[in-house]
């Protein structure tokens, strides 16, 4: 049987397929070190547990509204206010299974074949995948030599009239870099002047460092939300360490959001009703849960941080956020799948190779483990390279 010229286009995720492998050889007893993983270690807050158990006691587990429960949108709508300053309404939000969903929703929203969409390089392994997917083009946008951070001139230089959409991750997956605030401030600005949507991925947004702050695009809107291009999405996964609830969420104008409710219905009817119910006592009850999971990967970036100097020739750009590092081994290895493949084989460290983000020479660190995981793993690689 004959397969759609789309589907043998596609690329498999490279994370979600070193995961596999990694679970793999542990199961098989092999003295595998993960540092590619993409969930922390941390057990979920204690709000979800006990939302959880409640509805599961309860007996009563059914379809819910296709865009989301009334409780859980209150209290998306009450962290949007708190952690962006602005409050959407219930028809403001879609709530879908994990944050993928909610931003493949708004591609199927938003372009018609042909359309493009801009991203940043290093950009998160899905995005090129999911613009395809949708019938749009991909324009991945490099920064220049030595840097992790693109340019809004950079950004507008790709500008076509086929542009549809810029998708911006901060801090983002691979590099754990944050864009500043004037970054932000003149990004907005441009995409309302052009009439470009403006894809915020903010799943990492509160796992920042150092004092930092991830700066919210809301902030620097002109337009109202229900005018604005600037589409925000979140979710429970990396923030609460809920994972395996798969519930994400978009904020938006009212017009894309119905818009995007309409897909949903046809592709997946609703989240589950359990996973949102958690997702809703994580959000009401979770913000000492985040804040000592944030200081935890704090201490754990430290530890990489650290660990990767003693490495002769790496060069890093010290992750802001997130749980990932991105060095820069090139100086051993340009061919990042050829060093990948070459640790896993040599020192059992599943790394995942920088070309999956659109950067060849980098490996993707995952510092979301065990502190004593870290300093084996970069260990290892230190004996194989040095």
């Amino acid at each position: 049987m004959n397969l759609s010229r789309l589907a043998q286009s596609l690329g498999q995720s490279a994370t979600l397929k070193l995961n596999e492998l990694a679970n793999n050889l542990k199961a098989e007893g092999k003295p595998v070190v993960h540092l590619g993983g993409g969930e922390p270690e941390e057990r979920i807050p204690a709000g979800a547990a006990e939302e959880s158990r409640r509805m599961i006691d309860s007996g009563f587990v059914r379809y819910t509204p296709t865009s989301g429960t009334a409780p859980l949108k209150k209290e998306i709508a009450a962290y949007t206010e708190r952690y962006y300053g602005v409050k959407p309404g219930p028809r403001n939000i879609v709530v879908g299974s994990g944050a993928k969903q909610a931003i493949y929703n708004f591609l199927v929203a938003a372009l018609d074949p042909g359309d493009q969409v801009i991203y940043p390089v290093p950009y998160w392994v899905s995005y090129p995948e999911m613009v395809k997917l949708a019938g749009g083009v991909p324009v991945p946008v490099k920064p220049a030599e030595g840097s992790l951070l693109v340019t809004v001139k950079e950004l507008e230089a790709r500008i076509t009239s086929r542009t549809r959409a810029i998708m911006l991750n901060s801090p983002g997956n691979p590099s754990g870099q944050v864009y500043p605030e004037d970054f932000i401030r003149e990004l907005v600005a441009l995409c309302e002047e052009r009439g470009i949507y403006l894809l915020m991925d903010d799943i990492y947004n509160r796992l920042v460092f150092d004092g930092l702050k991830a700066p919210s695009a809301f902030a620097y809107a002109k337009k109202p939300l229900n005018e604005s291009p600037i589409v925000s999405i979140n979710g429970v996964s990396k923030t609460f360490s809920m994972t395996g609830y798969r519930i994400g969420w978009s904020v938006a104008s009212e017009a894309l959001t119905q818009a995007m409710v309409k897909i949903q219905a046809q592709v997946s009817s609703c989240p589950s009703a359990l996973s949102q119910a958690a997702a809703a006592g994580a959000l009401r009850d979770g913000g000492g849960f985040v804040e000592t999971l944030r200081s935890g990967l704090e201490r754990k970036r430290d530890v990489m941080v650290e660990e990767l100097s003693k490495l002769k020739k790496v060069k890093l750009a010290k992750p802001q956020g997130t749980f990932y590092s991105f060095p820069d081994f090139s100086a051993y290895e340009k061919d990042s799948k050829k060093l990948s493949a070459l640790l896993l084989e040599k020192a059992m460290v599943v790394a995942v190779p920088g070309v999956e983000f659109g950067l060849d020479g980098h490996l993707r660190l995952s510092y979301c483990g065990a502190e004593k995981d870290i300093i084996e793993g970069v260990s290892r690689i230190r004996k194989i390279l040095d």
